[in-house]
């Protein structure tokens, strides 16, 4: 009697730790690891993305994005996209919310741009790679880098601001503002 429920003891362990392991299979787990991984702030370049998006192309050009989460899969965020020698006369600033989903990081935009989608192929503490999709048909590529001394104060204070979809505000300045996607 003793080995039969030494026996259905060990039957009913292994089963409870297998039933346990379902997170691993879930890509639950993995999203809320990306979306802890992404809280910050990133910067650097989005090939084509802002040539897509505002007809700017060249090397002066940068993005940076903060994520800011409310769950364990997102939250809201900004972004702002300028030129490298005239950052606070020549911008666009956009506020979104984005969610992490069988890990794909969605943005919806306060200005009605197309909800992005970053395929990331590299995540880490200090290095965001990877793939976009912006409703075009272009190849898109991203290559940010934490960076945890970015200044926003000036572009979250007192920005003429419009009131965009789901209730998030942007603004633009110079060469970004004649954007046909800005209101």
């Amino acid at each position: 009697m003793k080995k039969i429920f030494t026996y259905m003891t060990m039957v009913m362990a292994v089963t409870l730790f297998a039933a346990c392991d379902d997170r691993y299979t879930d890509n639950d787990y993995y999203d809320a690891d990306d979306a802890y991984t992404l809280e910050g702030t990133w910067t650097g370049y989005i090939e084509t993305y802002l040539y897509d998006r505002f007809g700017k192309t060249g090397d002066d050009f940068r993005t940076t994005i903060y994520f800011e989460r409310e769950n364990h899969y997102g939250g809201w965020g900004y972004e702002v996209d300028y030129n490298l020698y005239s950052r606070t006369n020549d911008y666009y600033y956009c506020e979104f919310e984005w969610e992490v989903v069988n890990g794909i990081v969605r943005i919806s935009y306060a200005d009605s741009w197309n909800i992005v989608e970053l395929y990331p192929s590299r995540l880490t503490g200090n290095h965001f790679a990877g793939r976009m999709y912006d409703g075009t048909t272009r190849d898109i590529y991203f290559d940010l880098t934490y960076d945890g001394a970015f200044d926003w104060s000036y572009w979250t204070r007192s920005l003429p601001f419009t009131r965009g979809t789901l209730g998030l505000r942007h603004a633009s300045s110079g060469e970004f503002s004649d954007s046909s996607h800005a209101d």
